[in-house]
């Protein structure tokens, strides 16, 4: 009985079945293109090498979906094939040659793992900040080298700045002057051994701001362009000691220092050593018993004698060689 049914029913699916055109008339042949008179010559198909691509292709990408992390799924193809793709090597570079490419000798690199481990911050983006930093380099050859997008670049680059430069403020502190003078470079001790500050201003130029006002006061005479300024103190041996707050281009020296905080900072009964930019400073100096000196070239603001010039040998080369 149960055959007689399941004969019945295919029989009855045969008769049901439709075919797949409509009429005569719409069962029309697909018109191709003539090969013979066409210009473009199509490449012969080569069926075998093909299906060999797709199988590899899809080998490969079955076994990075295993993966969740981008990062493990590179490093397990990199393993799988023995090649290290550029990003792991321009971190291996930026590692070994830190001074060249990051700006920091080596050894102080742990500074980025300090970076790392306060803010939780990726190891890669400390890199391509303290880079872009270094080298002033166009976003889009930082992606070739950590093999990134570009706008991927940029926004790690402008994410970064800012906890990076909170981490590292920490590090910017005035040590006592007893250290200070531990440390003086041999040149300084014959005749600057009071020096415990060195100060410059920083000028970066800026895009011209659209209100006029603004325009007028980063306006810099000197760079000839729109600038902020800074005003940054470092020892002898050239640590960092204070850095001010943004100015105007037009700001005088004597009026960061005075609007700065840089006075209170600055220790009792020292000297200060700056170049001729800085004028009418000395009796902002005096208020604190602290006096302004200046390098011999810019001590006198005219041509050195021969006579200046040996007497310089002997105090800051020959002196400080025989010590």
């Amino acid at each position: 009985m149960y055959k007689k049914v399941v004969l019945l029913y295919k029989s009855a699916c045969q008769l049901t079945k439709k075919k797949h055109f409509r009429s005569v008339g719409v069962n029309t042949r697909i018109r191709q293109t003539d090969k013979a008179s066409s210009p473009v010559k199509l490449p012969k198909a080569k069926h075998k090498i093909t299906v060999k691509v797709i199988s590899l292709v899809k080998s490969e990408s079955v076994s990075s979906s295993a993966n969740t992390n981008s990062y493990d799924s590179i490093s397990s193809i990199e393993e799988h094939l023995k090649v290290p793709s550029m990003g792991r090597r321009t971190e291996y570079l930026c590692e070994k040659k830190s001074r060249f490419y990051l700006g920091l000798p080596e050894h102080v690199y742990q500074v980025v793992k300090f970076i790392v481990e306060v803010e939780k911050i990726h190891h890669v983006d400390v890199l391509i900040t303290l880079k872009k930093i270094r080298t002033v380099d166009v976003y889009a050859r930082l992606a070739d080298d950590f093999e990134m997008s570009v706008t991927y670049i940029h926004n790690i680059f402008t994410r970064s700045i800012p906890i990076i430069a909170g981490a590292l403020q920490e590090l910017i502190f005035w040590p006592s002057s007893i250290e200070i003078k531990k440390r003086l470079p041999i040149p300084f001790r014959v005749r600057y051994k009071n020096v415990v500050s060195i100060i410059d201003c920083l000028e970066i130029e800026i895009e011209k701001p659209s209100n006029p006002i603004y325009q007028a006061m980063t306006w810099s005479d000197y760079k000839k362009c729109n600038t902020l300024k800074f005003l940054i103190s470092s020892t002898p041996d050239g640590m960092i000691t204070f850095i001010s707050g943004a100015f105007g281009g037009k700001a005088s020296d004597k009026e960061i220092i005075s609007q700065s905080n840089f006075l209170n900072e600055l220790p009792n009964a020292c000297a200060v050593m700056a170049d001729r930019g800085f004028k009418q400073i000395d009796f902002m100096l005096a208020k604190k018993n602290c006096f302004l000196v200046r390098p011999p070239s810019v001590e006198e603001g005219q041509i050195l004698s021969k006579e200046k010039i040996n007497e310089i040998l002997v105090q800051f080369i020959i002196a400080p060689a025989q010590l």
